[in-house]
């Protein structure tokens, strides 16, 4: 399988900038995409599907790239730190709109207005987390999910504290990759930055420097690569 999302020869993802330097593109897409997502925050979309995510990412990447708001036609992997080097078993992308048609389904069915927060949170964690392992785009799926999940803790009238997720965002995102690894899901890194956020009384720093001894400092982003045959053998199982 071909990887037709970068120019021939790189690992830089074709754009409409047409940057082929793959830190160039980095700085771009983070300026831009910050941008979109302020705008975003100041003027939100109505949350009433997790299909929702192809109009947040058309929103925060249309700037960059064609493929913005639609779902990647190619199997891909990242090799996760935390994991020791494996990676969550994203969906195959023919699966993308069974995935998704299924958790959205249990997604409407929720009467949010009914729950108290705590309860909120461990729906939340048990969605967003199911919906992060799905991986529709070939690129930014964790901007987009933290952002529907800003927008919607909103609309359902819970407090969260995004800024405190963001000065904790690598913490937040292994917690994700943690929550996300099939059988062996641990959603308690999840819940307890989600819960913190909210309360933000007596929170002791430190325990958002590591996940199971693993220091999310040391987390640096990289992009997904295309998963080949061999690649099939080396993911979380």
């Amino acid at each position: 399988m071909t990887d037709k999302y970068v120019y021939p020869g790189t690992k830089v993802l074709i754009n409409k900038l047409n940057i082929k330097d793959a830190n160039k593109l980095d700085n771009a897409e983070y300026s831009i995409v910050s941008l979109n997502i302020n705008s975003l925050i100041r003027n939100p979309i109505l949350i009433n599907s997790v299909k929702d995510i192809f109009v947040i990412h058309k929103l925060l990447f249309s700037d960059l790239y064609e493929w913005a708001g639609s779902k990647r036609n190619i199997n891909i992997y990242k090799e996760e730190p935390i994991l020791a080097g494996l990676s969550v078993n994203y969906s195959d992308y023919s699966s993308i709109n069974n995935d998704l048609n299924k958790l959205d389904k249990e997604f409407i069915k929720i009467k949010w207005d009914e729950l108290k927060s705590k309860d909120k949170v461990e729906k939340i964690v048990s969605l967003i987390s199911r919906l992060w392992r799905i991986h529709p785009f070939r690129e930014g799926n964790t901007r987009t999910v933290t952002t529907f999940l800003y927008l919607f803790v909103k609309q359902i009238e819970l407090k969260v504290n995004i800024d405190f997720i963001g000065k904790h965002a690598k913490y937040f995102r292994n917690a994700l990759v943690m929550a996300s690894i099939d059988e062996y899901s641990e959603y308690e890194h999840l819940t307890n930055i989600l819960m913190d956020s909210i309360s933000l009384k007596d929170i002791n720093e430190n325990k958002y420097k590591t996940i199971k001894e693993y220091e999310v400092e040391k987390y640096t982003y990289q992009t997904h690569k295309i998963k080949k045959w061999w690649i099939m053998m080396m993911v979380w199982k």
